[in-house]
Formats: C-alpha cells, structure tokens, sequence
C-alpha cells in the first residue's frame, strides 16, 4: 500500500479500483467542462460589458487549458495514485468531448497533426493538473 507523503499521520492511502479511476476521471471531465463554461462566460461579459475585441486573443483557449488543468487535478485527488496518468486522460477525454459536441463526432480516422498537437496539449496541461494534485 502507499502512503501519503503530506500527511502527518502516515495514513494508508485506500486501494484503487478500476471503478475509482473511470469515476475520478468521469468527475475530472465534468469538471473541466464546468470551468470551461464558466471561463466562455466571463469572457463573453468582459467582452460584452467592456466592448473589447478579445476574439482574436485566444482567451477561450486560455480557460480551455485552464479547465483540464482543474479536471486533471480533481481527478487525481479522487484516486491520490498516477496523477500523471489520470490527469492525461481527462485532458484527452475532454478534448474529444468538446470535438463531439462542437462537430458531431469523433472521427478519430481523420486525425491531423493540428489535432495530434491539440491531443498532446490536453494529455499535458491535464497531466500537470494530475501531478499536482496528488503531490498538495
């Protein structure tokens, strides 16, 4: 069994089970969705409310990164074990949702290397996330 390194008491760490990673990693993607809803919508009133012309600026990529840095990290809390991995897979996973939801499909087939280098950028922030939140 590991044992958590922050903790005072030495406490065992529970067992993982498949079902604690699907269900870590289910909450992570509903959670990088939540914040990424809540960037989109900040944004959109600063730029309501301000009358900036922020499209250009990438800030919705910003809140996205953001978003599956917060998914990867809550992830990871749930399993306390492979922040790395799980926070990947939820950057992964919520860039395929988003994919899903903007175009209708997956299309995994028809993969180019804009989209290779969008995967390897959630697996990244998502796995930064995942590192982080098992270590704090």
């Amino acid at each position: 069994m590991a044992r958590r390194i922050n903790s005072t008491n030495n406490e065992l760490v529970p067992p993982a089970t498949v079902g604690t990673y699907f269900w870590a990693i289910v909450r992570g993607v509903a959670c990088s969705g939540a914040v990424s809803i809540c960037g989109a919508v900040l944004v959109s009133l600063v730029q309501l409310i301000g009358g900036w012309n922020i499209v250009g600026a990438g800030l919705f990529q910003v809140f996205s990164h953001i978003s599956m840095a917060a998914g990867g990290f809550l992830a990871a809390r749930a399993t306390q074990r492979n922040g790395w991995l799980v926070g990947g897979m939820v950057g992964i996973l919520f860039i395929l949702a988003m994919n899903w939801l903007a175009a209708g499909s997956v299309n995994l087939a028809g993969i180019d290397q804009a989209d290779a280098l969008r995967l390897g950028a959630g697996f990244i922030m998502g796995a930064v996330g995942g590192i982080i939140g098992v270590n704090f």
